[in-house]
């Protein structure tokens, strides 16, 4: 095996244009650790927070190789571990690396991709599939007769609450920019959607859920924009804020919270992976295995590519989840 390999660099924090192709040494992986050759890296949010340097918290300091969460077969470990995972088919999300052909992820962390699933799918699944299903069911606790309210509906996330919330029984109100991010999300089963740079989306939620209001909103945009949740929110209603694309949020006024008797939460994956210990999983396999889920891959770049694809993904041009081919399907 060649002893250096293609790696994709932010040296400092900066643009799309600062992240570098380059030529690194492979890694070796160390106490507790393997060493995966990399087929696809998903194009993960904190990937640009990270390279910009917007986000301190988990931030692996720079100069860095991004790649948040990718797919790859285990070709080493380390002198602790088991061997009999040498090959093994696995997607690893929270270490950084999967922009190299070879990354360095810790061995207790690493999730099997099961037979069924491809290299694109498994890339993905352990994040977008895994944090919808606990957003409708362990954070949003969606019901039947429920209105869930989806920012970003045309994107990997919200396409697969809406689908699991659909399931579960709720109308789904999903939010997008543009006409033909509406006519994209219509094929996730959402019941109603809105162009929210042309509608009042607070006022047609109330007027589509016959003056309710939304019983959960899922945000993962934020921004100065998110108080019109508070006017969108039903009594009782819980807020979920899962990402920040659009910027802080402004702090929440207690008042108001007491006043209409609802409820604002953050959410991370895994503490409510953590308190399931993965009930879901089998589940979540065995709907998309079987295409009754669909996590929406809908663009593939190169590594080569990497800086584009950032570009294009903080001007909200894609749709659905986006990967970056390292090794393929190897």
């Amino acid at each position: 095996m060649s002893k250096t390999m293609r790696a994709v660099l932010a040296e400092a924090a900066g643009g799309p244009e600062s992240l570098k192709l380059v030529t690194r040494p492979v890694p070796e992986p160390g106490a507790g650790q393997v060493r995966i050759r990399v087929a696809y890296a998903a194009l993960n949010p904190l990937d640009t927070h990270a390279r910009a340097g917007r986000i301190k918290w988990g931030h692996p300091g720079f100069p860095f190789v991004p790649g948040y969460e990718y797919s790859g077969r285990i070709d080493a470990v380390g002198a602790d571990v088991d061997r009999t995972m040498i090959g093994r088919r696995v997607a690893s999300h929270s270490e950084w690396g999967g922009n190299g052909e070879f990354a360095i992820a810790t061995a207790a962390r690493v999730v099997a991709i099961p037979d069924r699933l491809s290299w694109q799918i498994g890339a993905a699944f352990s994040t977008t599939a895994v944090t919808a299903w606990h957003l409708v069911r362990s954070a949003g606790r969606v019901g039947p007769g429920m209105h869930v309210v989806v920012h970003s509906a045309a994107g990997s996330v919200g396409a697969m609450v809406t689908q699991i919330a659909k399931e579960a029984g709720a109308t789904v109100h999903g939010l997008v920019g543009g006409p033909d991010k509406v006519a994209y999300a219509r094929q996730f089963g959402a019941d109603h959607l809105i162009d929210y740079r042309s509608e009042p989306w607070p006022a047609k939620v109330k007027e589509q859920s016959g003056g309710h209001g939304a019983d959960v909103i899922i945000d993962g945009n934020a921004g100065p924009e998110s108080v019109r949740n508070y006017e969108a929110i039903a009594p009782l209603g819980n807020v979920i804020y899962i990402g920040a694309m659009g910027g802080q949020a402004p702090e929440v006024n207690v008042s108001m919270l007491i006043g209409k008797s609802i409820s604002v939460s953050g959410f991370v994956q895994f503490f409510h992976q953590a308190r399931t210990r993965g009930a879901e999983n089998a589940e979540i396999e065995e709907k998309l295995a079987t295409g009754r889920w669909r996590i929406p891959i809908e663009r593939v770049f190169e590594l080569e590519d990497i800086a584009e694809a950032h570009r294009l993904f903080e001007g909200r041009a894609l749709r659905g989840r986006s990967l970056v081919r390292v090794g393929g399907d190897i």
